[in-house]
């Protein structure tokens, strides 16, 4: 029978004891594909960042590969959210001999954590905070600046060549917050709901704010007596649109919906529909802006 235990100690045992990378261009893994589509813009041109968890899987449970941990091996810089979002990798990143390689988002200097059900408080990354960092574009940029530091200590005769897709990157995002306040100034009293609490980021960036959330919690499900507390809201205060995500439970949402139809949005916040490239990562934000847009509009 296959022994899981032994698999993941073996796992562990090949990403800990591989020896670190000595080649000329830095190789750059990232867990998730919004970190990749970040690594993209300032690795454009020198090269192409690896994706550990294809976009359409959790990054939650996901279960490594030993194909998984040989990228990781040989990767100079692997970037991830932290452990809590990519549970499954904080054992094998515990350890000392890979911390070097790491390029934790959530503990990095300037980076804003917020709250998993109030966005109105900021946390530190020893906290219970909201992964979805990377829907903030100031979050994203600090990521970049981070990513950046990185590369031209390894690969200094790029430098040039980062620093200058850096200053690109950070152009185009103040570019893109300045197109999100004007589109959204008009909404900013819109009445939604979302299913998951994975969209505080963006909806602190461009000023607008839920009535309520169905699952503040993806560990928690939510019991029937609060499911139909947010139901009975509904009589006086009916809303114009529903966010959701592919994690979305029909049967939690005719629950509470069943009622009062809504108009309802399926958002993408991993990118699973964005092409890599160097202005990925501003795809993954105006088409989320678009989809939010259109569904609050009257």
């Amino acid at each position: 029978m296959f022994n899981t235990r032994v698999a993941k100690q073996t796992l562990l045992l090949m990403f800990v004891l591989a020896p670190a990378p000595s080649h000329g261009q830095a190789a750059v893994v990232a867990s998730i594909k919004p970190l990749q589509l970040i690594a993209a813009a300032i690795t454009d041109g020198v090269s192409t960042p690896k994706l550990l968890i294809p976009a359409n899987q959790s990054p939650h449970n996901f279960s490594l590969r030993p194909s998984d941990v040989r990228h990781l091996a040989q990767a100079d810089i692997v970037m991830w959210v932290g452990p809590g979002l990519e549970t499954y990798l904080t054992n094998m990143f515990a350890q000392e001999a890979t911390r070097e390689r790491l390029l934790e988002a959530a503990t990095l200097p300037g980076i804003v954590l917020l709250d998993l059900v109030d966005h109105a408080h900021e946390h530190s990354a020893d906290e219970h905070y909201d992964p979805h960092l990377w829907l903030s574009t100031a979050n994203a940029l600090v990521l970049a600046q981070a990513l950046h530091d990185k590369l031209v200590m390894i690969d200094g005769a790029h430098a040039g060549q980062y620093s200058g897709n850096l200053r690109e990157f950070q152009a185009s995002l103040e570019v893109l917050d300045e197109t999100l306040q004007q589109q959204f100034a008009p909404l900013s009293t819109a009445t939604f709901a979302v299913f998951h609490n994975g969209t505080q980021y963006f909806e602190a960036q461009v000023g607008i704010q839920p009535q309520f959330v169905l699952v503040p919690d993806h560990e928690i499900q939510p019991g029937i007596r609060h499911l139909l507390g947010l139901r009975a809201q509904l009589t006086d205060q009916p809303l114009t649109c529903l966010f959701e995500d592919v994690n979305s439970s029909e049967a939690t949402i005719n629950t509470v919906f069943k009622e009062n139809p809504v108009r309802r949005v399926m958002l993408d916040p991993l990118g699973d529909a964005v092409t890599l490239g160097k202005a990925g990562y501003q795809q993954l934000i105006s088409n989320m802006a678009t989809a939010i847009q259109q569904c609050l509009s009257p």
